[in-house]
């Protein structure tokens, strides 16, 4: 819980929104005039559909599913204005970068103005064709004069220079996420949008200081994408979607079995990966593009064979299948997944980083014995993702799925913070920008002061 000095004569409340494909998830989060936070409402709707990989696919579902996620997080509490909605932005059509803008002074106080002119340096040769230009809480660095600060202003400095993480969405997603939006909450209040990439978000709602100082990789497993995000020294050092997630392997389910994806998917969760299959391969070492790659099974001594009976199965295909042969599918699709982003950190030089090692958030999460897998892997200490951030957390959230939204929200609150300082910058093109008390938000209609 952050404390911020007293700013506000009435509680201000602050709405995060989780688009995700298997749920919609809304978290309702209030302030009060001494400056402390906290979670007032909760609400979730099946998704069904309505979004995949971060896009709306059907905008009438997408509302209708929306509205019941927010009158479920409203139903214990009174009606009030939301100040800023928060909103996570996840696809694997994202593009992530590093730039840096370095700005010479003559040892100069550090104003707005030169925060505007370093930031503008750092995103002057990007092409926005299309595209939103997205950074967030984790994704600034400052230097002056080579000493790394926090927060540069009114410092005196020769030289102020910035490294900042961008992530770049297609603007379509982020229209078509407004629009879903507006369309359930009155015109009238007076609201303020900012968005935020959720492999970022997920970090921020699971992480603690110690996670984020000493190096955490952050693995989230959604329906239809996994995000990876890694954190060392209190900065953001890699964040990425891959176009691959949990419902992959109720895919290969429903084919090898014949079964509805419906059945498929509960098969996955009732069942998970073998504990016994994890022990006995010895292939952490391979690539999932590696032509040695294969499933072998153990045999029925090693394993206690239980039949299976299932529900849904085509006219003419077997009914009955036996344990061994239905977790055997469901290790090597996971095996695949984790050995892809294995990869991933190898490729990257990333292996040493994560001291603190690994947390695992989102549905994946919920997989019997995916933890475990994962760790064989990575050869990494694991656990599984709480929300962070907040006291006395609903016992229905304390769980790795709301670890993204519960980021969202902590993100929502600090962004609001920011513009009731003073410090949102306004007509100037640069980046969405926040940093303790920087800040900008989509529309500049909301900053204190206006700017030529």
């Amino acid at each position: 819980m952050r404390r911020y000095s007293p700013l506000f004569k009435k509680p201000t409340r602050v709405i995060a929104i989780d688009f995700g494909s298997s749920q919609i998830r809304t978290l309702l989060g209030e302030q009060t005039k001494d400056g402390s936070y906290s979670i007032i409402g909760y609400g979730t709707s099946q998704s069904d559909g309505a979004i995949s990989k971060g896009v709306i696919q059907d905008m009438e579902a997408a509302r209708h599913k929306l509205r019941e996620a927010l009158e479920m997080a409203h139903q214990k509490t009174t009606q009030i204005s939301p100040k800023l909605i928060a909103i996570g932005v996840n696809t694997p059509s994202a593009e992530t970068c590093t730039k840096e803008g370095v700005l010479k002074l003559k040892n100069e106080e550090i104003t707005e103005e030169h925060l505007y002119e370093v930031l503008e340096i750092a995103q002057k040769e990007i092409n926005e064709s299309g595209r939103e230009l997205l950074t967030s809480i984790s994704s600034y660095e400052f230097y002056i004069d080579n000493l790394g600060v926090q927060q540069p202003l009114g410092m005196k400095a020769n030289q102020l220079k910035i490294r900042v993480h961008i992530t770049l969405v297609p603007r379509a997603i982020i229209e078509n996420l407004r629009s879903c939006i507006e369309s359930e909450l009155y015109s009238s209040y007076s609201m303020i949008y900012h968005f935020i990439y959720n492999p970022i978000a997920t970090a921020l709602g699971s992480l603690t200081p110690e996670d984020m100082e000493l190096g955490t990789l952050i693995i989230d497993m959604g329906k239809t994408t996994t995000n990876l995000t890694l954190l060392g020294e209190h900065k953001l050092i890699y964040a990425s979607t891959f176009d691959f997630g949990n419902i992959i392997m109720s895919r290969d389910l429903s084919n090898v079995f014949k079964v509805t994806f419906e059945e498929a998917d509960k098969l996955v969760y009732d069942y998970g990966i073998s504990e016994e299959l994890i022990k006995k391969e010895t292939m952490i070492n391979l690539s999932p593009n590696n032509s040695s790659f294969s499933y072998s099974s153990p045999t029925k001594n090693e394993v206690k064979d239980k039949p299976i009976f299932l529900q849904s199965t085509l006219e003419g295909f077997n009914r009955n299948i036996s344990r061994i042969d239905l977790e055997g599918v469901i290790y090597a699709r996971a095996q695949e997944m984790i050995l892809t982003l294995k990869e991933e950190i190898e490729k990257k030089n990333f292996k040493n980083l994560f001291l603190r090692g690994i947390v695992l958030s989102g549905g994946g999460a919920k997989i019997k014995n995916m933890d475990m897998l994962i760790g064989r892997i990575f050869n990494s200490p694991i656990r599984i993702a709480r929300p962070q951030g907040f006291p006395n957390i609903p016992q229905p959230i304390n769980d790795p799925v709301f670890a993204t939204v519960a980021g969202i929200l902590r993100h929502g609150f600090v962004q609001y913070n920011s513009i009731q300082r003073g410090y949102a910058f306004q007509n100037k093109k640069v980046i969405n920008q926040l940093w303790n008390s920087l800040s900008s938000p989509f529309k500049t209609i909301f900053s204190k002061t206006k700017r030529d």
